[in-house]
């Protein structure tokens, strides 16, 4: 009895660390997500074709999941990702087609996304609406804009920006590279320099951080300019990743496939805990669960959503574990 007292004990501690460790946390479902594929369909899972066709999905929405953990780790939430992914790439394509200057046009993709994080902090900080309210209208807003700039209509031949789709080693795109560069730089920003403590610090207590002094209200906005940056760098991607085309609706519904990454990566919803390792993780779930359902010929989007909300259930009760109440 004593002996498998002390195997239980060990046990629990164990699960305890991996469900405490923000790498691991993510780490172990992802891990059980590829033994299953494995057993189920092997030889479709494993081709090099659908691994460059992961890679190429992951990778907008591991950008737009990073801004969006950005803002979640302050205790907010920015319901926007979708809206200004879609406006920032229809902006780009449209600036692309009236100049054929494929930098400027990339230029001015980062620029917008870059105002409406501006715009979205302000709102929040100045005018004190609640993040949920004031990124809700933006969602409205910036999907509005980018219909009425399109005119409703698609926009093709953006063949420059099949740049981010090529391969190397006819497998990794270098768009999948450039975001792993950026999470990098991002990781290194919130562990290494004031700003990413302050940032955990507004997540954790706020008014701990206001009382000592801290401009609390300046960070939010940086952090919601640089999740609005993240978006246009989404933005960018998705085209060269989905056809170099652009339609009106691209981007529709990203904010809760960025919002859920960040859930099944480990990041609290009550904010101050989580990382860009988190995000990409989670992102990286979210696509192979996508892409196991379709292999296995669960092709209805229904059934994928259905299935997807489950586990994301699942994955934030996982989350919340020990925790006395939540927001």
């Amino acid at each position: 009895m004593k002996g498998e007292s002390r195997t239980n004990t060990k046990f629990k501690s164990i699960i305890d660390m991996l469900s405490r460790s923000e790498i691991l946390r993510p780490t172990m479902p992802l891990l059980a997500l590829l033994i299953i594929a494995s057993l189920i369909v092997p030889e479709k899972f494993w081709s090099v074709s659908n691994a460059k066709i992961v890679l190429l999905q992951v990778t907008p929405l591991a950008a737009i999941a990073t801004g969006e953990m950005l803002v979640i780790l302050t205790g907010g939430i920015d319901l926007t990702p979708g809206s200004a992914l879609g406006f920032t790439a229809m902006v780009s394509a449209l600036t692309y087609i009236s100049t054929n200057n494929f930098y400027l046009s990339l230029i001015v993709a980062v620029l917008s996304g870059l105002v409406i994080g501006v715009l979205n902090g302000l709102l929040v900080t100045k005018f004190k609406i609640f993040s949920f309210v004031a990124t809700l209208a933006g969602l409205a807003i910036w999907r509005a804009l980018t219909l009425f700039i399109s005119g409703g209509k698609l926009i093709y031949g953006l063949q420059p920006y099949e740049v981010f789709a090529l391969s190397i080693g006819n497998l990794i795109p270098l768009g999948f590279i450039l975001v792993i560069l950026v999470e990098m730089v991002v990781y290194l920003l919130l562990k290494k320099t004031v700003f990413g403590r302050y940032l955990y610090a507004i997540g954790s207590n706020e008014e701990a951080v206001r009382l000592s002094g801290v401009k609390a209200d300046l960070v939010k906005i940086i952090a919601f300019t640089l999740a609005g940056l993240m978006y246009g760098l989404g933005g960018i991607l998705t085209i060269g990743m989905a056809g170099l085309a652009v339609d009106p609706w691209t981007g529709n519904g990203f904010e809760l496939n960025a919002i859920a990454s960040c859930v099944m990566g480990g990041i609290m919803l009550t904010g101050g805990v989580g990382s860009p390792v988190g995000a990409f993780l989670g992102s990286l779930l979210l696509t192979l669960l996508n892409n196991i359902l379709i292999l296995m010929g669960y092709t209805e989007f229904y059934i994928r959503q259905m299935i997807t909300a489950t586990i994301l259930i699942l994955a934030a009760m996982a989350l919340s574990r020990g925790l006395k109440y939540v927001k």
